[in-house]
């Protein structure tokens, strides 16, 4: 790769200036990574935006990160991360051998890779599905792993949230896993390890203090509709909506979101769920059941919609070309784009081969002709319920399984 003192020296400079910013910003400490003299994968859980820096601000040793490859969508400031710092691109809905051989090249050279295996940052709290490729990833390459862990970052940024709270992270390396240690493991079994070491639970770490944190900011509840789907109350699906620090349904129910990051009931009635995480965890797997009884209607029956978005077909590291204004809809076999001029764009499910979320409401999926298109919105809209009930639908719904 080429730059690579040029790399370096910027490594140097952004952590200079970072480290105070970052500490003083999200209250945030950590312990120094003494990545070893060998090459390694680093590996940390993704809990903000701001993970690639408050990860590298831990080592003076540079790494090179596997990203989205959104940021090589922005114009000139995808140009000037390139040159700074050689990002290695990966799309999100689709497997990517290229990246593979990227990474794998750089390994040999004897530079350092960050991947996020989660690939996502978590929706409800607690550490996402790790890729299940991860382990066999760094085992091929005999390189050693070091893992890194983030507390308090879900509580910062949610990802479904407009705006950063302040109130304190923590930074830290697990574990170093030599290459020996590495090859002595099965592929089963170093996942493990990595789970377990890479696990976080925002409302566990609520409780382990003597009292709870509270994570200050503006508008604390607003876009929780892009997490939050589906009203217990009613079982309706899109209905809930949010202001400033409130999270509501057409039926009646109100809650207020508060600085701890907990639910609590506006109305008489008691909250149905005091966290973002057991709300997330009982949609997880109410989602399965309200679409087996769905099955029963007909193959026109639209699940459900929402106006307002656009249609973007996409290419790898480039710009999106938008394709057209209008309704989404989601029937029981397929993703329907009805675009205000009149045009109609059909997306079968069994023309789909992967789908995925970017962002907060970004819906990316990838045809079995390796194409690659975009669903976004202009207003807040769960871009999670057509993920779950796409996953449903194909039969590949994971019910959660999380540690309780």
């Amino acid at each position: 790769m080429k730059g690579q003192l040029r790399h370096k020296i910027v490594w140097q400079i952004v952590r200079f200036i970072l480290t105070p910013f970052l500490k003083l910003k999200f209250n945030y400490k950590f312990r120094k990574m003494a990545l070893p003299d060998y090459p390694v994968f680093v590996l940390p859980n993704h809990v903000t935006n701001w993970d690639p820096l408050l990860v590298g601000v831990a080592t003076p040793k540079m790494m090179y990160y596997v990203s989205s490859d959104h940021i090589f969508r922005l114009g000139w400031i995808s140009k000037i991360l390139v040159y700074l710092v050689a990002p290695i691109p990966r799309i999100k809905s689709a497997t990517d051998w290229k990246t593979v051989s990227n990474i794998i090249k750089l390994i040999r050279k004897g530079h350092n890779i960050c991947i996020f295996p989660e690939g996502n940052m978590t929706f409800g709290g607690e550490t996402e599905e790790l890729h299940a490729t991860t382990a066999k990833l760094i085992k091929h390459t005999g390189a050693g792993l070091v893992t890194y862990r983030m507390v308090g970052g879900y509580l910062t940024q949610p990802r479904w949230s407009r705006s950063l709270r302040r109130g304190a992270m923590t930074g830290f390396p697990v574990h170093v896993y030599t290459p020996e240690e590495i090859k002595a493991l099965s592929e089963e079994e170093l996942m493990n390890r990595i789970n377990e070491d890479l696990y976080t639970n925002a409302y566990k770490e609520q409780e382990q203090h003597q009292s709870p944190v509270a994570f200050r900011g503006k508008n604390l509840a607003e876009n929780l509709e892009t997490t939050l789907y589906l009203c217990p109350s009613c079982k309706k699906i899109g209905e809930l909506t949010s202001k400033d620090y409130t999270l509501s349904c057409t039926c009646g129910l109100s809650l207020r979101y508060t600085v701890y990051g907990y639910l609590e009931s506006l109305t008489d009635d008691k909250a149905p769920f005091n966290t973002v995480l057991s709300w997330f965890r009982w949609q997880t797997r109410q989602i399965e059941k309200i679409i087996k009884e769905l099955r029963d209607h007909p193959i026109d029956y639209v699940i459900t919609s929402d106006e307002n978005q656009s249609l973007w077909k996409t290419q790898k590291a480039k710009n999106n070309s938008l394709l057209a204004n209008g309704r989404l809809q989601i029937f029981a076999d397929k993703f329907a784009f009805q675009a205000v001029d009149g045009h109609a764009f059909n997306f079968p499910f069994s023309q789909i081969s992967d789908i995925a979320i970017h962002g907060k409401q970004t819906l990316i999926f990838t045809t079995i002709n390796k194409e690659f298109y975009e669903l976004k919105s202009r207003a807040p809209r769960s871009a999670l319920k057509y993920y779950d009930i796409y996953k449903a639908l194909t039969g590949q719904h994971n019910i959660y399984k999380g540690k309780d």
